[in-house]
């Protein structure tokens, strides 16, 4: 049974003949309701759940980088960026085997914008703990600034972490971001992407980019 405050016309929660009523983040939404579940425990609907259950673990761990990376997408859409996250990259988790998932790094996408794409270089990760990762920029593409940010984000498959760096200019030649002692030995992924700081681009979100993995030290 279903409760209402204003009639017929009024969000409601619960359920009302085939429909089901609920509030997400203050606005009223609706359903399909399904009477049963076909084959709930097949393989199908298992593996289904495997990628449902690595790709939102994978958006708590990217969680600051997508804070920033999709939060013009998430406001145009009036839903979350992790929910952003998902739908962009849905298609990068496979399951073969229930409670198995294999992810394709190199394709995820953690922002996505007009900004003119910061111009990152190779990573290294010699310097003990630390991930370094060379800027060629000099803000010359139409559309840039020097005053725009770059940021870099690397993650630990193996400590499903991830690490946002402190931003710096796009015209600066480097970025380096510190990682925490046990991730020693750890196989990383890296990216970036850029956010406008300058007059005419303040705000701005540039697409993200796969730069490259490499072995903490």
């Amino acid at each position: 049974m279903a409760k209402i405050s204003w009639g017929i016309l009024d969000g409601f929660i619960g359920k009302v003949g085939t429909v089901v009523g609920s509030f997400w983040k203050g606005k009223p939404v609706m359903r399909a309701y399904k009477r049963q579940v076909h084959d709930r425990d097949s393989e199908a609907q298992q593996l289904v759940r495997t990628r449902f259950g690595a790709i939102n673990s994978l958006a708590g761990a990217f969680l600051s980088a997508i804070r920033l990376g999709f939060f013009e997408m998430a406001r145009r859409s009036r839903t979350t960026e992790g929910n952003v996250f998902v739908q962009m990259n849905w298609n990068r988790v496979h399951a073969d085997t229930p409670g198995s998932a294999t992810i394709d790094y190199e394709d995820l996408v953690v922002a996505q914008g007009n900004l003119p794409e910061i111009q990152f270089g190779a990573v290294t990760t010699t310097n003990p703990l630390e991930v370094d990762v060379a800027i060629s920029d000099d803000a010359s593409i139409i559309g840039s600034d020097p005053a725009d940010e770059a940021y870099v984000f690397v993650y630990s498959p193996q400590a499903k972490a991830g690490i946002l760096s402190q931003p710096v200019l796009r015209v600066e030649e480097s970025a380096e971001i510190r990682v925490p002692a046990y991730w020693n030995g750890h196989r990383v992924h890296v990216y970036g992407f850029g956010i406008g700081a300058g007059i005419d681009n303040a705000g701005l979100i540039s697409n993200s980019r796969y730069l490259g993995s490499g072995t903490i030290s």
